[in-house]
C-alpha cells in the first residue's frame, strides 16, 4: 500500500515531513543536536549551584528543590526536565540574588535543548 501524503511548506525554515524512526533526535535546519556531554556538564553546573543555594531555604523550599532534583538525569528530555526545572527556577526567584547563578545554570541547560 502505498502512502500519499500531501504537504504544503510555508515560510522560513520549513522542512517537510519529518519523520522519527526512534533513535537519536530530529535534527533539520543546519542544527545540531547537542553533545550528551554537553547536557551532563551543564546539569553538573545546575547542581553545584542549587547545592549553593540551599543555605538561604527555609525547610519547605529545601523538601520542595530536593524533590525536583531527584527527577533530574543526564539523559533526561526537556520535556521530562520542565516540570522539575520550573519549581526549581521558582523557587530560585523568589529568594532573590542568591537564586541568579541557579536561574542563569537552568538557562544553560535549556539552551543546549532548543538547538535540537
Amino acid at each position: 500500500m502505498m502512502s500519499r501524503d500531501r504537504i504544503t511548506q510555508f515560510g522560513q525554515g520549513s522542512i517537510g515531513k519529518a519523520t522519527h524512526e526512534g533513535i537519536g533526535d530530529i535534527v533539520a535546519g543546519g542544527k545540531f543536536a547537542s553533545d550528551p556531554e554537553l547536557r551532563s556538564t551543564a546539569l553538573e553546573n545546575l547542581l553545584l549551584a542549587i547545592d549553593a543555594l540551599r543555605n538561604h531555604l527555609d525547610d519547605h523550599d529545601q523538601a520542595e528543590v530536593n524533590k525536583a532534583v531527584e527527577q533530574l538525569r543526564p539523559d533526561s528530555t526537556a520535556v521530562e526536565l520542565r516540570q522539575p526545572l520550573g519549581k526549581i527556577a521558582g523557587i530560585a526567584t523568589v529568594v532573590g540574588d542568591v537564586g541568579v547563578p541557579v536561574i542563569n545554570a537552568i538557562k544553560e541547560l535549556l539552551s543546549l535543548f532548543s538547538s535540537s
